[in-house]
């Protein structure tokens, strides 16, 4: 992060500091999904290791969710404002104002300073906290390497090792990428969230989640943006009716989108001005590229090998609980994997549902196995299985509109073999009525028919990353129609959208 002189790797808490090498749990990572497990576990009673590379908060709140919504909050308000009378006329010809919004992402960030997390972990949990990079290796041992030595520090786990690793971005192979400078000319999700300049002509890879809120933000503030999709609608993940709102909408901000498109060559030609070239022969000359192809656990070079497992970006795969299985069949899971390390739900808050989840099961198997071991469990410690995470976890995806989903698309559930119809409305309701004008609004429902069972949920509008919270419930508890209808929204608010949903549904 030389653009920025973040410094990713602060000095203090060596592993040499500590005076003892075994402690009951040893967490690898620093996030906010290690950072639940850590409190959970150390309220129990036991002696907690966590191990960070990195800076503690991690991916999420340094360069993930945190700083990217701080971002676009400010563009959704003002466009907000823009859209009510009396709001409207009091905003006239303003202009966002960049400086103060790059401001405020950098107080909420902390300026990249990590002694607030430290002092979370230091305070109500008493952990023990290490810099340096942490592998495996062996049963219930890490090791832990400082940034810039080469020595190895060994800790042994008596209970249990938490892999919270998270993930990280990859370099796609094309030729000439490798050309540019990286962290001013080639940007990662990194340098696109902590930049305080706005490019010429940002050129985007990838039209998934980071890369529309990218182009988002970026032609907000006045970016000439282009946005290269490689399938034929950007957000492939969610439903096309969806995505395509979204893509009008950026288009109509000025992001050309160029669909069914890939790079096939890039070329340097200044300090300012870099060329890619698509297999179309396309050629589309730039200042910045940002990289948003996709993401890989972050599983390499990580010791995986010594208790027979394969690492190098590849997920760790675990079972309800979050254990992860050993080739070496140990009598008790001691190895567990939460977050986006292990490929499920790869969001903040599905991660910190599976470390809730893999904590319980820990302190339960402690509770009937170890009475030797005195812990203090929580009420709720029995709840040690994981529903099915494919089909309920929520996603938000932050453009302009938002993309609020839960659970399975019309697509995914038809894939699965369920037989289901779509129910559709738009937000043309009182409350949305009320809350903007002309505001582009749609949802939908999967319904699995014979059952009436709500399967999956889509909401398309304007501020709606509120809307999945109800649907995930009642898909969670496998309500019918029939019982969603005593579900009263209040009026007049766009919450009207379940009615209208259910109307369309013959009820």
């Amino acid at each position: 992060m030389a653009t920025r002189g973040i410094t990713l790797h602060p000095t203090g808490y060596h592993p040499s500091s500590l005076t003892k090498t075994a402690f009951d749990i040893i967490i690898i990572g620093g996030g906010p999904v290690a950072n639940f497990a850590e409190e959970r576990l150390a309220k129990a009673g036991l002696s907690i290791l966590v191990v960070q590379h990195e800076l503690y908060g991690g991916e999420c709140h340094f360069f993930g969710c945190v700083p990217s919504k701080a971002l676009l909050r400010p563009i959704e308000a003002f466009e907000a404002a823009n859209a009510v009378g009396g709001a409207r006329e009091a905003v006239g010809d303003s202009k966002i104002d960049v400086a103060a919004v790059f401001a405020r992402r950098d107080k909420i960030v902390d300026l990249w300073d990590d002694s607030n997390w430290i002092s979370i972990s230091n305070g109500p949990s008493g952990a023990a906290l290490i810099r340096g990079f942490g592998r495996i290796d062996g049963k219930k041992r890490v090791s832990i390497q400082p940034h810039g030595e080469t020595q190895r520090y060994n800790f042994d786990a008596n209970i249990a090792v938490v892999v919270a690793t998270g993930s990280t971005h990859f370099v796609p192979a094309i030729s000439g990428i490798e050309s540019l400078d990286e962290g001013t000319q080639l940007w990662n999700n990194r340098d696109a969230v902590a930049a305080n300049t706005v490019p010429e002509h940002l050129i985007i890879l990838g039209a998934g989640a980071v890369g529309s809120e990218m182009a988002t933000f970026y032609s907000a503030i006045g970016s000439k943006v282009t946005l290269i999709s490689s399938t034929s609608e950007i957000l492939p993940k969610v439903e096309p009716e969806a995505a395509k709102i979204v893509r009008k909408c950026l288009e109509a901000s000025g992001v050309s989108v160029k669909l069914s498109s890939r790079a096939r060559k890039i070329e340097n030609q200044s300090a300012n001005s870099l060329a890619v070239t698509l297999l179309d022969g396309e050629v589309i000359l730039g200042s910045v590229l940002l990289n948003a192809t996709g993401r890989r656990p972050r599983t390499f070079d990580f010791g995986l090998e010594s208790i027979g497992l394969t690492g190098e970006g590849q997920p760790l795969r675990t079972n309800a609980s979050f254990a992860v299985p050993t080739p070496k069949g140990d009598d008790e899971p001691w190895l567990y994997a939460v977050g986006d390390v292990n490929g499920l739900g790869p969001t903040t808050h599905m991660g910190r549902y599976q470390a809730r989840i893999a904590s319980n099961t820990i302190l339960s198997t402690l509770e009937a196995s170890h009475s030797s071991i005195k812990i203090t469990t929580p009420i709720g410690v029995s709840v040690t299985k994981a529903k099915d995470t494919k089909t309920t976890f929520p996603q938000v995806i932050f453009t302009e509109p938002n993309l609020a989903a839960v659970g399975h698309t019309l697509a995914s559930a038809q894939s699965a073999g369920l037989k289901v119809r779509a129910v559709d409305s738009n937000f043309d309701i009182p409350g949305s009525w009320l809350y903007g004008d002309g505001q582009p609004g749609w949802a939908r429902w999967v319904v699995e028919e014979g059952t009436e069972r709500l399967v999956g949920a889509t909401f398309c509008c304007v501020e709606g990353s509120e809307f999945a919270n109800a649907s995930q419930v009642a898909i969670l508890q496998g309500m019918t129609l029939k019982e969603m209808v005593h579900v009263v929204p209040p009026f007049p608010t766009r919450g009207e959208i379940w009615t209208y949903l259910l109307d369309a549904a013959g009820y």
